[in-house]
């Protein structure tokens, strides 16, 4: 059986806060052994959601109080979920659109699911937990460029 870690955060729907939630995530996630680059794609894609969420969320004047954000780590995924308690804005055509941001996260994840239901917005991405052997030069052979 595989054993799965699993952490979750409540942070204020600030701008301001979104730090304090990106540095637990990436500091829980270091801990747990998942590979650097894995780990910033992750941070990354949950901030943007926590950020998009700020943005974008609320109707009626209503406002995001809170975002929850929890991940879960097994041998072979890293899953992330950013959930808010009012929901995000929709428009008529009942299609969640966002900019470049959600594009790269789709990018970045091997899977995205963006959905509103029962008043909230639950954003979730999943991750391939990747071999992050080093080459003589220090770099990691996993399929990733950061140069």
């Amino acid at each position: 059986m595989t054993d799965v870690a699993v952490w979750a955060v409540t942070v204020p729907a600030e701008p301001g806060q979104l730090h304090f939630a990106r540095h637990a995530l990436r500091d829980w996630l270091t801990t747990a052994g998942v590979p650097e680059g894995t780990c910033e794609d992750a941070v990354w894609s949950a901030d943007e959601a926590m950020s998009n969420a700020i943005a974008n969320g609320g109707r009626g004047g209503e406002r995001t109080a809170v975002l929850g954000v929890s991940a879960h780590v097994d041998d072979e995924v890293v899953v992330v979920t950013v959930v808010d308690e009012i929901g995000w804005r929709v428009p008529a055509s009942g299609v969640v659109l966002a900019g470049r941001g959600m594009a790269i996260v789709r990018a970045l994840a091997e899977e995205v699911n963006l959905s509103v239901t029962d008043g909230r917005t639950t954003f979730t991405a999943w991750f391939a937990r990747e071999d992050t052997t080093s080459d003589r030069s220090g770099h990691s052979t996993a399929d990733r460029s950061t140069d």
